[in-house]
């Protein structure tokens, strides 16, 4: 019996998004917390799955000529630690998860660039399917720069209370000023050195200019204390959901006054205005896929 399990990651939301070159873009920020799914050979059960799932399946049996009877031995299993309309890709992780899974699962041999164009057909995505960093056009799909590297740093996240529809969201994207675009065109330059030279100071820099910019578009009240913070006790930067409600905090925990931040936070922001903080790492993106045969 076929079997074929995903585990793809979500994302402290966005590096840096914005437009550059006439492009609506994002740079994804991926984490170790994962959506994970089984495809196996069995009782078919696709009436059971989210209506954004049986998308997915629909799209890439009928882009790659899979017969329809294969649909009912398809037996599918799904499960995410990625909290939900947070803007950490929970949606993109189970329809890229998903279409990777297919692709193994039917020997389709699709690619990460192959895997953004399915899913950006069915929705605005993160471009969490790819290994290495790169600027994506989160709506149709196209790779616009590539960065050919990686972050590794530690994040503190805080999930603040609320849930934002990203479709909507993108909808109203397209009102930059001259001078924001301009203003992106600089961090995008200023992400790419930062990655090129593995300078995480530069990075953070990046992704904290990016994030205030982001404040014309959807504000998050406490983005100054938090950033004041971060720089008050050793972090490198603030990582936002652009289109969601989570704050990181990007550092190396060897140089971060972690509980001196906490005792701090605790003063200056109340505990009713976010649900958790999560502790976890920037790591490369990329979709894992293992096969099984009973």
């Amino acid at each position: 019996m076929r079997r074929v399990k995903v585990r793809t990651p979500g994302t402290c939301g966005e590096f840096i998004q914005g437009w550059f070159a006439g492009n609506p873009c994002l740079v994804s920020s991926p984490i170790d917390r994962y959506s994970r799914i089984t495809i196996a050979e069995g009782q078919g059960n696709l009436k059971l799955q989210k209506p954004k799932t049986v998308a997915m399946i629909e799209a890439v049996f009928r882009r790659y000529a899979i017969p329809e009877k294969e649909k009912d031995r398809l037996n599918i299993s799904m499960a995410s630690e990625i909290p939900l309309e947070k803007g950490m890709a929970s949606s993109t992780a189970d329809l890229a998860g998903m279409a990777a899974g297919l692709s193994a699962y039917f020997e389709l041999g699709l690619t990460p660039a192959e895997v953004g164009a399915v899913c950006t057909a069915i929705e605005p995505s993160d471009n969490l399917m790819f290994p290495k960093l790169n600027l994506f056009n989160h709506i149709d799909g196209r790779v616009l720069k590539s960065f050919g590297g990686c972050v590794a740093a530690d994040l503190l996240i805080i999930d603040f209370h609320g849930g934002i529809d990203t479709m909507s969201f993108n909808e109203t994207q397209d009102d930059y000023s001259k001078q924001d675009l301009e203003t992106f065109a600089e961090i995008v330059e200023q992400f790419e050195h930062g990655v090129k030279t593995k300078n995480l100071r530069d990075i953070g820099a990046a992704c904290t200019r990016s994030a205030f910019l982001n404040q014309k578009r959807l504000k998050k009240p406490y983005l100054e204390i938090l950033n004041e913070l971060s720089v008050t006790y050793g972090g490198l930067g603030t990582v936002i959901g652009h289109s969601g409600t989570v704050i990181g905090i990007m550092h190396e925990q060897a140089h971060f006054q972690e509980k001196a931040f906490k005792k701090a936070f605790a003063e200056q922001i109340p505990e009713t205005a976010y649900a958790k903080i999560y502790c976890n790492q920037l790591i490369p993106g990329g979709i894992e896929i293992s096969r099984e045969e009973d």
